[in-house]
């Protein structure tokens, strides 16, 4: 496979439709307003169409090596030293998450990470998928708006998240290796399992999307028919949450984030240290890097795609009238001011449960084992050999 252009000097941009997100409208939006706008603004381009779930993870495994040798080949013909791959992503928000995962599984595999020429990804994402967290968290409307975006050439760092455990044995065909993260623990305890780049969820979010595949026949309504079904039948979901610091906790007396004392660092400025535990149960916990999650619905009103920093929005055993009360306030981000709720900055979270239970990580599903066996390690990811990712914003 070859994607060298023909007529130009420049390395194309690649456009990943997937046809089937949302309510599949992204090959009718590539027609009318995606290739017109990328033709007449002389901007080649590659298409690349995604036929199943899982497309998208398995041609970069699978095509990435190719793909930057080709892009390597075109700096000898354009003006540009750098090596910028550019992506423009049709499709939701688990499209971003399979490419990501599958480039960074391919440059794993072939010891790419540890070269000193490192790729930068630049994402255009197009909201035509489920949920656009990510464009609609940039306050992107529409595929017209992604479009001008991208050709403004501005852009902001996708800072992703890593997913590990303690078990060397796979989560899913999703899994993929990564360098060393940082951690209290020692290294060869964990094992990097994924990347994320929206949401990491437990108890009643997770929950709701879970079943939510019920009731896809409703379209973007099956969330909330299956989120009033798990409140009408809510549950108190057993696990304990360990915070690591640096951390922040909001305060609504503040309209901020200050400061949490760390409980067992060594030294004011030592990182990586236990700063808070929540005994739970959690009825609802989120960790995330995006404002929003769908238009309409912001938990985490103060997270940025581009710091440094996991976004913890958690909520303990807490009543069904509670939830509604506070679920309603996240259409607009007050749900923060309420003392029922607890929101933080971190640089990485951990979760166990006593029993088996499941975690919903952008979309997808992962079992958890219980005990200290099956405890899960959140962190934001700082090695810039891993952190190649940005967005058109």
């Amino acid at each position: 496979m070859s994607l060298l252009p023909t007529s130009v000097s420049s390395f194309p941009l690649l456009v990943v439709l997937n046809p089937h997100a949302g309510k599949k409208q992204g090959q009718q939006q590539f027609s009318t307003i995606v290739k017109p706008a990328l033709d007449k603004a002389e901007r080649p381009f590659r298409l690349i169409e995604t036929t199943a779930k899982g497309h998208a993870l398995t041609y970069f495994k699978e095509n990435t090596q190719q793909i930057l040798s080709d892009l390597a080949q075109s700096l000898a013909t354009g003006t540009s030293k750098d090596l910028f791959l550019r992506i423009m992503v049709l499709g939701g928000d688990g499209t971003v998450h399979e490419i990501v995962n599958g480039i960074l599984g391919a440059l794993k595999r072939l010891d790419f990470l540890q070269s000193d020429l490192q790729p930068k990804i630049e994402f255009s994402v197009a909201p035509t998928g489920t949920g656009n967290s990510i464009a609609t968290s940039l306050g992107i409307s529409c595929v017209q708006d992604a479009i001008d975006r991208y050709l403004s050439g501005n852009t902001q760092a996708l800072r992703i998240m890593t997913v590990s455990t303690r078990d060397e044995r796979p989560l899913s065909a999703t899994s993929v290796p990564a360098s060393s993260p940082p951690s209290p623990v020692p290294f060869q305890e964990w094992n990097v399992q994924l990347y994320t780049v929206v949401v990491n969820s437990f108890g009643l979010h997770a929950a709701t999307v879970y079943e939510a595949e019920g009731f896809r026949s409703l379209g973007n309504d099956r969330f909330k028919v299956s989120a009033l079904k798990n409140i009408a039948l809510l549950q108190q979901y057993p696990a304990k949450l360990d915070l690591y610091g640096p951390i922040q906790r909001y305060d609504s007396a503040l309209r901020g984030f200050a400061a949490v004392p760390t409980t067992n660092a060594t030294s004011p400025d030592e990182e990586n240290t236990l700063s808070l535990h929540l005994p739970g149960p959690f009825t609802y916990l989120l960790i995330t890097k995006q404002a929003s999650l769908e238009p309409g619905f912001t938990p985490t009103p103060l997270a940025r795609a581009s710091d440094e920093w996991l976004d913890v929005l958690a909520v303990q055993n807490t009543g069904r009238l509670a939830m509604l009360k506070i679920l309603g306030g996240a259409k607009s981000g007050t749900h923060i001011e309420d003392a029922r709720v607890q929101y933080f900055k971190a640089k990485a979270v951990e979760l166990e449960t006593p029993q088996s239970g499941r975690l919903c990580v952008d979309g997808e599903f992962l079992p958890i084992g219980a005990g200290s066996h099956g405890r899960v390690r959140f962190e934001i990811v700082s090695d810039p050999r891993v952190q190649l990712f940005h967005v058109f914003s």
